[in-house]
């Protein structure tokens, strides 16, 4: 049998043509160009010493049939708790093939399929897939990031898509004390102290506290102890409602320091700020802070000599009659807390004349 070039030409277009045909029956499904593989939330703000919840996502997608994915995290700032299939991410039955995660250098890597007896895959809008439960170990930003995504289809074919790393951004509340203050008006601290009717006198305590991290912080309690060397004399707390990161507070006692006994050293004013210990902390070390070596003296001692003599009746004296908008007032010789230098102020120096320690 013989053929010319003619009919060969002609036999060799009439096969591509058949071939384009028979390839036009194989219809792919129709791929969105927006199909991706995604961490969700993209962003996450966080607390420190705190679980956060993160998803892998795929979107738009269409007969996903299997999907695989490696995601590096930070290990120095997350600690993967657990890692699991979200279901309704693929039609079902399903296989696993791959569930690894390396801990040490801060891997994952999934590889899940469809099986028979299902022959189709999924499609949505958007679904998630995976979840992933990490606790945030130290301050700053961490990058999941993902790579070696694939997405299959029903008749093996790779699905084109993107795909869109997260962070998570890891801030820390730090609550310390900065500073206690007993609020005595430049007066010496008297043992057994009252006012003029006889009630107890208290003198005020200001401890300021700090929030030195990076998020808010709230509530809280701060504590004042009041020791006369190993003994406790009392304590207090006072709940603070919320501390902004960088955000400085004052805490008012008003009814705790009021001592009863005369010394030089051995009293100390401790402050502890989340002494209920309510708020998670960058850092639990700084939370106490005390004031020693406190002095108190005997009831008219105004110069603080340790004892109660003419030097101290001359204070009085020039102030004497005084009130707070005379030029004379000095408010050291107020002995009652009264508002006024008289006689009730003398007479209290007269009680503890002559009187040392």
């Amino acid at each position: 049998m013989r053929f010319s070039y003619r009919g060969i030409l002609v036999f060799a277009t009439l096969l591509v043509v058949a071939f384009a045909f028979l390839g036009a029956l194989n219809v792919k499904p129709a791929i969105s160009a927006s199909t991706e593989i995604l961490v969700n939330p993209a962003s996450t703000d966080a607390i420190l010493n705190n679980d956060y919840t993160v998803y892998i996502d795929v979107k738009d997608v269409t007969d996903l049939y299997a999907w695989e994915f490696q995601l590096d995290y930070d290990k120095d700032k997350l600690d993967l708790i657990t890692s699991g299939i979200s279901p309704g991410g693929l039609n079902t039955p399903t296989q696993t093939f791959q569930n690894t995660t390396d801990e040490t250098n801060g891997k994952l890597w999934w590889a899940v399929s469809t099986t028979y007896p299902n022959t189709t895959g999924i499609s949505y809008a958007s679904h998630h897939i995976v979840y992933l439960r990490f606790h945030t170990t130290a301050t700053g930003t961490a990058s999941l990031h993902l790579h070696d995504t694939i997405l299959s289809n029903s008749t093996a074919t790779a699905i084109s898509h993107t795909t869109a790393d997260g962070t998570i951004t890891i801030k820390g509340r730090d609550l310390t004390v900065t500073n206690i203050k007993i609020d005595d008006l430049g007066c010496k601290i008297y043992k057994d102290d009252t006012y003029k009717n006889g009630s107890t006198y208290y003198y005020p305590v200001e401890v300021t506290v700090k929030n030195t991290g990076t998020s808010n912080a709230g509530p809280f309690h701060v504590k004042l102890e009041v020791f006369y060397g190993a003994s406790s004399e009392g304590s207090a707390e006072i709940l603070v409602a919320s501390l902004t990161a960088g955000a400085s507070t004052t805490v008012n006692f008003t009814s705790l320091f009021h001592p009863t006994h005369t010394s030089t050293t051995s009293y100390k004013l401790t402050a502890t700020v989340d002494s209920q210990n309510e708020v998670v902390e960058e850092d639990e070390t700084n939370n106490v802070q005390s004031f020693f070596d406190v002095f108190v003296t005997i009831v008219g001692d105004i110069n603080g000599d340790k004892t109660v003599n003419i030097l101290d009746a001359v204070v009085m004296a020039l102030a004497w009659n005084a009130t707070p908008s005379d030029l004379w007032w000095n408010v050291k010789a107020d002995i009652n807390h009264d508002g006024k230098v008289d006689i009730y102020d003398g007479t209290r120096i007269g009680l503890h004349w002559g009187e040392t320690w």
